[in-house]
């Protein structure tokens, strides 16, 4: 399964192929290409065991069903997200609001990277992947970091007098249109002239904080670290 790793000088790269024999993980990563590709849970796993080069029994021993198999694509899913979380909050440092952009920076670059992942997690989710015990958990880590960060945010002065959720929702909004700027292939007609300006989810960022931020959150976001991605080729497998 592709994942996200340090190099000697401190980049990101995706690792690339499997262990051999590694069949499990080949077969999630499939699946998560074939989502990709079609952006739709409609496929046979015999697609599946074409791409990995193995039959459906095999599968099966694997995994005792597609919703099973689904619910792991999307658990694998999150793990790769929060790989790209730590590494952006390893470059953020210790102010808090590059913390919080931090966050939202490894999610869009998760979503560019990964997006039949993404498109799983945030778009497909099947009854069996919410009642998904580890799931919710990793879900509800997500949503504490979150909570907390703004919630320091606050604290510091950095947003407006408007109430937490707002402020949480606001956030979810921009990170989520951003991402499916990408992973939609949308910026290419609403927006043609930022493709290949790597800067522009910082950007966008930025300009999607300005509404909750007050004067002095106004002046510290001129000042928070970068983003961590913005010279790594992050593109669509």
């Amino acid at each position: 399964m592709a994942d996200v790793l340090k190099t000697s000088s401190g980049r990101v790269r995706k690792k690339t192929g499997y262990h051999h024999g590694d069949l499990r993980n080949a077969i999630i990563e499939a699946v998560a290409k074939l989502i990709a590709k079609s952006h739709s849970l409609d496929f046979q796993l015999k697609e599946v065991g074409k791409m990995v080069g193995t039959s459906v029994p095999a599968i099966y021993r694997h995994f005792e069903s597609k919703q099973a198999l689904l619910v792991e694509t999307a658990i694998a899913g999150y793990v790769l997200q929060e790989n790209y979380r730590s590494y952006a909050l390893d470059q953020a440092g210790d102010m808090v609001l590059s913390r919080l952009l931090a966050v939202g920076y490894a999610y869009v670059h998760f979503a560019r990277s990964h997006p039949g992942y993404f498109l799983l997690m945030k778009s497909m989710e099947t009854e069996e992947i919410l009642s998904s015990e580890t799931y919710q958990a990793q879900r509800y880590k997500t949503i504490r970091l979150m909570d907390e960060l703004v919630t320091e945010c606050s604290s510091e002065g950095y947003f407006t007098d408007v109430e937490k959720d707002l402020v949480l929702a606001a956030l979810q909004a921009a990170a989520f249109g951003i991402a499916n700027l990408y992973t939609a292939d949308q910026l290419r007609y609403v927006a043609p002239g930022l493709i290949g300006q790597e800067d522009v989810v910082a950007r966008l960022f930025k300009i999607s904080l300005r509404a909750v931020l007050s004067e002095a959150g106004m002046r510290a976001v001129e000042t928070v670290a970068g983003d961590p991605f913005q010279d790594i080729p992050n593109k669509p497998e």
